[in-house]
């Protein structure tokens, strides 16, 4: 099992109707199999996500933040972790909005390190 305590990602991809962008930064906890997550940049001014780690490794999680338009935008994830050559985290993610249009996207994340946000 990943665990995602004090790690730290940034977007590689993301859907059209996605908000993340190269410039959100994601900072990650984890205790036993509850995971949380601040995140801002971009066209994001602020968020947070809370979720649990399920039996088979993967995320679910909820999530909400303010974007520079001021709208406040919710959704939900499911997102699975896998470890890469390198030691660091990729997170493949599907993600629906829960206000809005309701429409679905995919997204990647990487870890990055401390020294290179």
């Amino acid at each position: 099992m990943i665990n995602l305590d004090k790690k730290v990602f940034k977007s590689l991809s993301n859907s059209d109707n996605g908000e993340v962008g190269n410039n959100t930064i994601f900072y990650y906890s984890q205790c036993n199999n509850i995971i949380s997550a601040e995140y801002s940049g971009g066209e994001i001014i602020k968020g947070n996500l809370i979720g649990k780690q399920l039996d088979d490794g993967s995320f679910d999680f909820v999530y909400h933040h303010i974007n520079r338009n001021g709208d406040l935008k919710i959704g939900k994830c499911l997102s699975r972790a896998i470890l890469l050559e390198n030691g660091m985290i990729k997170l493949f993610e599907k993600w629906q909005w829960l206000n809005g249009d309701f429409s679905e996207g995919e997204s990647e994340l990487l870890e990055i390190d401390k020294l290179n946000r």
